[in-house]
């Protein structure tokens, strides 16, 4: 069925002052402007007229310049959104870091003057929160935080009056958790205590819970555990790691020759089955 030309129109949708016709030679120019060949006359085609050729090109720099400033400006807000931050110098850092010191310093300064007992009260707390802690660690941290040795006294005696510094507690707790993370022995547990600043009266009572049958019990423990990570080795390489690792815990020489006497005897008739 033939179409009237205003029939046509009215079906797309255009004013009454555009003529259908103009459309479809438009729609035709749009295709050849994405990439359709039109033929020369040399190979009997046809050679667009100038003013298409104008159209065209007027069409593809529109549609370029729209695509190009899209393409730049998406670009921009690209480069925008993920700009970094300045990258501080070490120098920088550092600068920051005593201006960051220097404030806390001052506030506690003008704390430490106000309320001299508050002041060192909340050290004290603010350690024991984090950790148990000896006597001799508080009173270090007071010292550091320049507080007066006589108030430092007064908080620290008051602290143990209510139980919440004991030396005794705390040395007995030690030598429990080195123990067992650790198995050290009672030379190296009694290192510990001190550089803990226990002392030595305090330290003796918490070792005594650390016998002689305890301390080769855990040795042979030890020394089992690392044997299993050393079957391939031969038995000269064995006993310089076995002594090589119970020395670092601190037992007595005798006693790290008996457990590895008896562990490598133990060991021998598996390997001989």
């Amino acid at each position: 069925m033939n179409h009237r030309p205003d029939d046509v129109g009215q079906s797309l949708g255009l004013p009454d002052f555009i003529d259908p016709s103009d459309v479809v030679e438009a729609s035709f120019d749009a295709s050849t402007t994405w990439g359709e060949e039109r033929s020369s006359p040399a190979s009997g085609g046809f050679e667009p007229r100038d003013d298409e050729q104008s159209s065209s090109a007027g069409r593809r720099g529109s549609s370029g310049s729209s695509f190009g400033e899209g393409a730049r400006s998406s670009g921009r807000g690209a480069k925008g959104k993920g700009r970094k931050k300045k990258q501080l110098t070490w120098a920088e850092k550092a600068e920051r870091r005593e201006k960051r010191a220097q404030k806390r310093r001052e506030e506690e300064a003008a704390e430490r003057e106000k309320d001299p007992l508050g002041f060192a009260r909340e050290i004290v707390l603010r350690q024991l929160t984090a950790a148990p802690k000896s006597r001799a660690q508080l009173a270090d941290k007071l010292r550091e935080k320049e507080v007066d040795d006589d108030v430092a006294e007064a908080v620290l005696d008051r602290m143990e009056d209510v139980k919440l510094v004991d030396d005794e507690a705390y040395a007995g707790m030690l030598v429990r958790s080195q123990v067992a993370s650790r198995g050290l022995a009672r030379k190296a547990l009694a290192q510990e205590l001190k550089r803990k600043g226990i002392t030595p009266e305090v330290a003796e009572g918490a070792l005594e819970q650390v016998d002689d049958d305890a301390e080769r019990a855990v040795a042979l423990q030890l020394a089992r555990k690392k044997m299993t990570t050393m079957s391939r080795l031969d038995e000269q390489t064995q006993t310089r790691r076995l002594a090589g690792l119970l020395a670092r815990k601190g037992y007595p020489p005798s006693l790290v020759w008996s457990v590895i006497k008896e562990i490598q005897g133990s060991a021998a008739p598996d390997e001989a089955h």
